[in-house]
């Protein structure tokens, strides 16, 4: 982190505790109804939870909180909506991938720099100083960022009981991931979508380029805008102009021509994660974390197995995930409180993440811990903004080799100091919206292999985006990417 920037959160800490500087601590005199928006599919029992979770927070606070989801059939459209709709909500889960600095350069989000040090004091305590700088946009700090260090690798998770049938002891590549997608599309029945593949398939797209070594310019998946590290100097370039992109869709193409997920592939709303765990699939695109909880579920007999594509490894961008306060929010500073508790009191961690222990889970002595009743409480459902360190348990069923794993993805793990870029879209604004709208026509069709001629349907998504503005897109981008280089390399 810049010493500045060190300075001057140092400076608002300790004048937000000096009596009559103008920061004070909230009223908490009126009881009040805070709503938090997370991603994702909502637990049956999670009004149950939020009973016993409300007594604690009228208690401590004098506020209750009810939780709007999203599930994954309607985030991308509604959540964006949320924020420049006016609704009125107090917390939402935010991360890179949902457009986390774009959304924080619109005016989505209410800046924290001031009110952090002073609600948010003990939770502070034990962030991160790069994660504040992370969350920074144009000099605010736009989302309080978890303390919890996740990695850039990711690859395919797999059925190992169908590796076994089909003789495949290692996954290394998506060729070999795509003939063993093949080999059981061939031998079994039971799977409807083999690949895992749902309505966005540009996710898989994503990877395949972080695998071969090119870096997000968003800092995560769902973009389409890129840095070759390995030139001369950081370049620019969109997924449509890369040398290899054709030979990509052309795989995809054949896929998809081979079976490997329906022709609907654009209007399945499945998550791909629940698509493996109700065994409609043999396989997705994840990360370590995402198989651990997947494994955690599964049947044992399906030995999830998972395999990283992405090296060298570099550590995400806090803001990977985090939590915002909506410029509509009514209750900023209790809305910080309660996160704050949320954070450091681990009885509030608990109920939100895994439930009430005894009847949704339970905490062994080794720190491991075991959801009851998946069904009716999975655990950890879009609490991924407030993850915290120091709460954080490890399932009981996680893979026996998932500990080895992480230390072998420590151990890969290289500086990369573009995690800490937000790029600024307001200058090219209207062309950049275009150019979200080309690639959501375009690009994912070919992504998903819906096309009857790759060739002629790329050069489609390349003529629409050059007349979208793309190289006006391309040079500002390129721009800021200069300037952030040379003042932090």
């Amino acid at each position: 982190m810049k010493k500045g920037f060190l300075i001057t959160m140092v400076l608002v800490f300790l004048l937000g505790m000096i009596p009559g500087f103008g920061l004070a601590e909230a009223d908490t005199s009126e009881q009040v109804e805070l709503t938090m928006v997370l991603l994702g599919d909502e637990p049956a029992r999670m009004d149950d939870v939020l009973k016993e979770f409300n007594k604690l927070a009228l208690e401590d606070l004098n506020c209750t909180l009810k939780i709007k989801y999203l599930d994954w059939g309607e985030y991308e459209t509604k959540y964006p909506l949320m924020f420049s709709s006016g609704e009125k909500f107090d917390l939402a889960y935010a991360a890179t991938w949902v457009d986390f600095a774009n959304l924080a350069q619109k005016g989505a989000f209410m800046p924290l720099e001031d009110l952090l040090p002073v609600y948010c004091k003990e939770s502070l305590k034990n962030c991160p100083e790069e994660a504040l700088e992370q969350a920074t946009v144009n000099g605010h700090i736009y989302a309080y960022p978890t303390n919890s260090k996740n990695y850039s690798a990711y690859g395919c998770e797999v059925r190992g009981d169908m590796m076994d049938k089909y003789g495949f002891t290692d996954i290394p590549d998506f060729e070999t991931y795509g003939e063993f997608l093949k080999a059981v599309a061939k031998g079994e029945t039971q799977f409807v979508n083999v690949g895992g593949m749902n309505y966005n398939p540009s996710l898989m797209a994503n990877i395949y380029l972080e695998s071969k070594g090119y870096y997000p310019l968003n800092g995560g998946q769902f973009g389409f805008l890129y840095l070759d590290l390995n030139a001369e100097k950081p370049t620019v370039f969109a997924m449509h102009e890369w040398e290899g992109y054709e030979a990509y869709l052309n795989m995809m193409k054949d896929w998809a021509d081979s079976g490997l997920w329906p022709k609907s592939v654009l209007s399945i709303t499945d998550s791909v994660d629940g698509m493996v765990i109700n065994g409609m699939a043999a396989g997705r695109m994840t990360h370590a974390g995402g198989w651990a909880s997947d494994y955690a579920v599964c049947d044992p007999s399906w030995d999830i197995r998972w395999f990283n594509f992405v090296n060298p490894v570099n550590y995400q961008a806090y803001t990977q995930d985090a939590m915002v306060i909506p410029n509509s929010s009514e209750n900023p500073e209790r809305a910080l409180m309660l996160l704050d508790k949320i954070r450091t009191d681990e009885r509030y961690y608990d109920l939100l993440t895994y439930g009430v222990e005894g009847v949704d889970f339970i905490r062994n002595e080794n720190g491991t811990f075991e959801m009851l009743n998946t069904d009716l409480f999975p655990g950890e459902s879009g609490t991924w903004g407030f993850q915290t360190q120091e709460f954080k348990l490890i399932s009981v069923r996680a893979p026996e080799d998932y500990a080895a794993t992480l230390e072998k993805l420590e151990s890969l793990v290289v500086p990369n100091v573009f995690r800490s870029f937000n790029m600024d879209t307001a200058p090219v604004k209207t062309e950049f919206a275009a150019l979200q709208n080309v690639y959501s026509q375009y690009n994912l069709p070919l992504c998903g292999g819906v096309t009857n001629d790759v060739h002629a349907d790329l050069q489609k998504l390349i003529d629409q985006a050059n007349a979208a503005g793309y190289e006006k897109v391309k040079e500002e981008m390129q721009r800021q990417v200069d300037e952030f280089y040379a003042a932090h390399n």
